[in-house]
């Protein structure tokens, strides 16, 4: 479980997909990896790809919820990009075709990907 305060930074293309890819970054250089994904983050030439974002968290907020606020946690500036798209297959191509490169590459964490089985919204929930 990781526990992220974060801003978007990037967002292309809109919507929300079937599937999702979440790719946990630690950037070394910010701004190299910022410029990098700024250029990869487009969704318009990948098919079943809906929306592509960077969130950059804040280290100083996204520290864990612990009795030991000081403890250490390296993962508290780790970014993360999330792909939007009509299917799992989709995704995971997109993951590979878009940050594969070596500035991104070096940078990735972990990654993963889920599929949307339904959704429910306020509005559908019965009033009492």
């Amino acid at each position: 479980m990781i526990r992220a305060v974060a801003r978007i930074t990037v967002s292309r293309g809109q919507g929300r997909g079937a599937a999702l890819g979440i790719v946990r970054l630690r950037p070394v250089d910010k701004d190299q990896l910022r410029t990098a994904l700024r250029d990869q983050l487009d969704p318009g030439k990948l098919d079943g790809i809906i929306s592509m974002h960077l969130l950059e968290s804040d280290p100083a907020l996204s520290k864990p919820l612990t009795d030991d606020p000081s403890a250490a946690n390296p993962g508290a500036g780790d970014w993360f990009v999330l792909i939007d798209g009509t299917n799992v297959n989709a995704v995971s191509a997109a993951v590979t075709a878009r940050l594969g490169g070596s500035t991104i590459k070096s940078a990735v964490i972990s990654t993963g990907l889920y599929h949307l089985m339904w959704d429910l919204a306020k509005s559908d929930l019965p009033t009492t």
